[in-house]
Parts: structure tokens; sequence; C-alpha cells
């Protein structure tokens, strides 16, 4: 049999490291000091006199254990098996540099790399050195090793830098990519440093929050154990580490770690929880019979405790995590709104609640589960949304049955109705709207109190045309307030001009009333006809022989209010159901009594408060002015919106 070697080349190496970027070059280095043992890595780049802005050498350095020369045919020779990794195979998670091709990775930056390792051998210290060239990746050429005064460590020199090596590069690119690849690894210990030119990388700009706890917890002995913990969230992702508690010994060793419950859950809470205890000081970290789990303890009643643990620190982190949630559900809210992929919706009171029903549904979900809104694009963005506005979660549909049968009696029929209502229909939202229906009851209830009930001492100016004002919806729901009492009657028609036909230049209006003020100017547009309908409200004197107002395309509705009227206006009103005293080819003038506007109202809201069976004495609690105004301002009803 003739048995033939597979070799690799340099240029094969180089290919399989193409992904490495300089700065994760760099990295791998500052992991193979800490990986042997070092507490402090130095990087120190020496500036070319002859070039400017460009680096002559870089070193990196460290006070770890050096290179044994004696293994180096392990640690140097094999390509993509690490002798490190071999040497902690039953705690790989702890080892970086366990690929075995992180000190190839300096060609990406360099073309020379030579090492300077000291390391102790029979009680003494020896040093010797490494060259390797970016042409010839494959070979090493080491020295022979020599008794040595120099501290133990390794130091590693590249030379001929690459021109994208500069201090722009150092503080750009390779200071934040350091701090998101060693931060969780340098709150461990305050003896982990990292110095760049003789100062500490300062990585407090990606910590969002830290808190200091005590987890306690009993021994089957009942002697308590108390864990000392802190918490980490950082505001960027971690380069390659993810979200993960760490568990370290008195001597503050890391002897094992394992990924949190929220790990990797597509909402961006990156997370690191540091435990400190003598509790961790006999892990023995063996291999069980099932390969892929570590017997971290001999005694069961360790391994209960350490379990127990880990699910008060997961319920610790579902606690922190639900504030974050919640503001990012508000920032993902807005950021749809900025997009423009909610569904459109109109400005009626109707539309606005649908609204505001969708935007709390998305919110809701996203605290429960953001990773289903992640890397959606804009057009699925926009079909999702759309979707949520027609259907609601099925999963929640028999919870949901529980809690509404608890507080109303369902019969079979309703049930089956409301099945149907919430397959299109959030609960929040019919919740919502039942309340809107509920407050225009009690609207209306208000506007009698203050009309009909005479000792309360209501006036036209603060209560009736402040209530007008807020709850216009009473004379249409399709119309938009344009101006109230406070606006010259030629001025609100230049606003209305504007508003419908874009038309700026001033228009001056010959009439002796034009200075008078509107009580209520509302516009909006007939579902009908698609025309512009106005309606002007408590305008004695009408003006209507302006060409502004003679548009055939416009129509004008004015309508004064009031307790009563004598005969001699009764004797002009040519419709006494309606009020009509007036008409022309695009104006209508009406006269209506209060008790008239209610009960047009109250025909309108009927169907719904009979089959919602409000119990109307009950809606207000009522008894002085002030009292009614509050409740007919301040509730769902009130309509701030102009136009």
């Amino acid at each position: 049999m003739n048995i033939q070697t597979v070799e690799i080349t340099s240029s094969g190496i180089r290919r399989f490291l193409n992904k490495y970027t300089p700065e994760r070059a760099i990295s791998e280095f500052v992991w193979n000091g800490f990986d042997a043992k070092a507490t402090i890595v130095k990087i120190d780049f020496e500036v070319d006199p002859d070039c400017l802005d460009t680096f002559k050498s870089i070193r990196i350095s460290d006070n770890g254990n050096g290179i044994c020369y004696e293994d180096l045919s392990l640690k140097f020779k094999k390509f993509y098996e690490s002798q490190k990794f071999i040497d902690s195979k039953d705690n790989s998670d702890f080892k970086r540099g366990k690929n075995g091709y992180g000190r190839l990775t300096f060609h990406k930056f360099a073309r020379f790399a030579k090492w300077y390792s000291t390391y102790i051998r029979d009680s003494k210290n020896v040093s010797y050195d490494i060259q390797i060239q970016s042409e010839n990746l494959k070979d090493y050429v080491p020295s022979i090793p020599v008794n040595s005064v120099k501290e133990v460590g390794t130091c590693v020199e590249f030379k001929e830098i690459s021109s994208e090596i500069s201090s722009a590069f150092v503080n750009q690119k390779l200071v934040p990519f350091l701090c998101a690849e060693f931060a969780w690894f340098l709150e461990l210990k305050d003896e982990f440093k990292i110095l760049i030119n003789g100062t500490e990388i300062n990585y407090s700009s990606i910590v969002a929050e830290t808190d200091n706890f005590n987890v306690n917890l009993t021994d089957k002995n009942g002697v308590a154990i108390i864990f000392p913990c802190k918490y980490i969230r950082w505001n960027t992702k971690l380069n390659e580490e993810f979200s993960r508690f760490y568990f370290l010994n008195d001597n503050l060793d890391l002897k094992n770690s394992k990924t949190t419950l929220l790990n990797k859950k597509g909402d961006d809470y990156w997370h690191s929880l540091v435990v400190v205890s003598d509790f961790f000081n006999e892990i023995n970290c063996e291999k069980e019979e099932d390969e892929t789990k570590l017997k971290l303890f001999d005694d069961r009643d360790d391994a209960k405790i350490f379990k127990d643990l880990v699910e008060k620190l997961n319920d610790y982190l579902k606690t922190k995590r639900k504030p974050f949630l919640k503001k990012q559900a508000e920032i993902l809210v807005k950021k749809y709104e900025e997009e423009k992929v909610f569904p459109k919706f109109g400005d009626n009171d109707w539309d606005k609640t649908r609204k505001a029903g969708l935007e709390d549904l998305v919110k809701e979900m996203y605290e429960v589960e953001p990773a289903i809104f992640m890397k959606l694009n804009k057009e699925q963005k926009r079909i999702f949304l759309e979707l949520l506005n027609l259907v609601m979660d099925s999963g929640e549909r028999e919870s949901l049955f529980k809690i509404i049968e608890a507080v109303v009696d369902l019969d079979s029929n309703d049930r089956d109705e409301f099945a149907k209502i919430i397959k299109t229909t959030r609960l929040k939202q019919v919740i919502s709207t039942i309340k809107l229906i509920s407050d225009r009851l009690l609207t209306i209830e208000g506007m009698k109190k203050i009309v009909f009930e005479h000792e309360l001492k209501a006036n036209e100016r603060d209560h009736l045309q402040e209530f007008i004002e807020k709850h216009y919806w009473i004379f249409g729901e399709e119309y938009r307030l344009v101006c109230s009492e406070e606006v010259k009657f030629e001025n609100a028609l230049r606003k209305y001009l504007y508003i419908l036909r874009g038309v700026d230049e001033k228009t001056f209006i010959e009439h002796p009333d034009k200075y008078k003020e509107m009580d209520l100017f509302l516009a909006g547009v007939d579902f009908r006809d698609g025309k512009p309908h106005n309606v002007v409200v408590e305008i004695k004197n009408p003006i209507l022989k302006q060409d502004c107002f003679n548009d055939k395309n416009e129509y004008w509705t004015f309508i004064l209010i009031g307790q009563d009227y004598d005969d001699v206006l009764g004797r002009r009103i040519l419709n006494k159901y309606t009020g009509l005293v007036q008409t022309g080819d695009n104006y209508s003038l009406y006269v209506k009594k209060w008790s008239e506007i209610t009960n047009e109202v109250e025909r309108r809201l009927k169907y719904l408060f009979e089959k919602l069976q409000i119990e109307r004495s009950l809606l207000s609690t009522a008894v002085t002015l002030e009292e009614t105004m509050n409740e007919i301002i301040e509730n769902t009803a009130n309509i701030e919106t102009k136009v």
C-alpha cells in the first residue's frame, strides 16, 4: 500500500484565514497571552520616523507562562489543532486560542513575526525565539533555548507593517473591537488588563448598566450559602461571546460558564453575569457518560444547589429584562412609524382606537417574543403588520375566554361570536371601543346637566363653548375642527382656503360682520359625494355673498343652537324635524334646540347603547358644575385634533 500525505501550502493557509481582519488577528495574539495565564497584555506601536502616520513595528507582550520549547512541535507544528485545546478538553470554553492557527493570522497586518519567549525549566528561566515569514506560513524557525534572566512571558514582534495600520485604525477599529472582544473577560478579574502604548483600554462606553447582588441558598444541613453576583448589560453585541454566567472560585479562577436562558433571543439584550464563591473551589469538570455534558460536582446536593443557583440567576435576568423590553418595544413602534409600515388608518375616533390597539399588540408581542420582529425587510414588516391588524394570535384565545368568563356571563352563542371578534380584533381594542362608547354616553348625560339643570348656573362662554370645542363629534364623525371662538371670521376663512385649496394669499371680505368670532367652524368630506362639507355653529348673520362661499363643489351648513326659539322664528322653520330654516344651492341654515341635538346623538348611538346595556344612572358621579365639566372634558370622547 502506497500511503500519501496531504500537505497544506502557505497560500492555502492564507486562503483559509482570509476571513480575518487585522483587528481580529491582533486580538488572537492577545488571547494567546491570556490563555498562557497572563494577567496583563501590552500592545505597543512603534511609529516609523521616515513615514508619517505609519508604524515601524508592533509588539504584543504578556506576563504569562511562556511557550515551553519541549512542546513546540505540538503548539506550532500542527495546523488547526492546538495543544491548548487538547489540554483543556474538559473545559474548552475557557481557552480561546484552541484552533491552532491564531499564530499565523499576523500575515493580515505584517510580513514578519518573531516570538521571544521565556519559560521555566528545571526551576530556571529559559529563553529562545521563533521566526515566521508571511510568504512561508507553514515553516517556522526556532532558536536553541538558553538560560536567561528575563522575566517569564512572551513577546511577539511584527515588522514590515501594512499601510492600513495607522493611528486611525487603532482608534476607530482596533480599540472598539478589543472592547467588544474582551470586556466580559476583563470583568472577571481586576488584574486582567490590556494596555495600548501604556494606556489601559477603557470599555466603559459599552457598559449599559451594572448591578451587584447576592443569591442566598442553603445546603442540606440548613447552612446558608451566599453567592455574590455581578450583572452587566452591554449596549453592543460582544464579538463572539454569548450571554453567559461565569462561575469563579475564591481565587478568581474561572471554573465554569454556561449560557443564560435569555441568550440569543433576538432583542439586543446582551448581558453577562459573574458569580464568585468558594463553592466552586472543588469543581472537577469531568465528563459524564454523555460526552456532551460535564460532571461538575461529585456531591448530588452540591449539584442541586448549583441547579437552584442557575434557576435563580435566570429569574433575576427575566426581571431585569422586562423594563428593557418595554423600552425597546416603544422604540420599535416609533421606528415602524418612521418607516411608514403600519397600515393606514383614518383620523376618526374609531380608527385612532384601532391604531392604538395595533400598536399595543405589537408592543405586547415584542415583550413576549422579540425574535419574531427580527430580520424583516420593509415589505415583510408591512405585510406582517397588516396581518396583525386582521387577526388575533390564536394561542391566547382559550386563556382569553377564561378571563372573560370570570367577569362576564357568556353563553355558547356569545362565546362563538366573541371568538369571531377575537380573530380580527385585539381584546384591548374591544375594551377601548366600549370605553369610548361609554364616555360618549357620559358626555351626553353631562351636556344635559349643563343645559337643563339651571341650578348649576352654566353659561354659554365658559361651559357650552368649551363643551362643543372638545366634543364636536356630536355634529358628525367626518368633521375636523378648523377653529373656535378666538379666531375672527376673516382669519378662519383664510386658514380654511389654505388647507382646502393651498391658497396662501390674504383673502379680504367686504362685510360688516367679518371681524366677529365664530363659535365653531368644522370641515370634512362627506362619504356620499366626496365633496367638502362645512359646519358653522351659532353664526347669527351668515355671510353668503362672498365668492369663496359660492363654489358649488363645497357645501356649508350653518347651525344656530339655543335652549328654545320664539314663535316668529318658529314660523320660518321649513322642516320641524330637522330645523331647516333656509336653503340654497350650496348651503343650509338650521335652528336647533339643545334637546334636539342630544336626541339626535342618542338616536345615532341608540343601538350600541342598548346592546351594551350600559347602566346610565351609574355613569356619572358628578354633583357640581365643575365636576360635571371635568367628567365630560377629561374622557376618551374628547377630541382635540385640528385640521
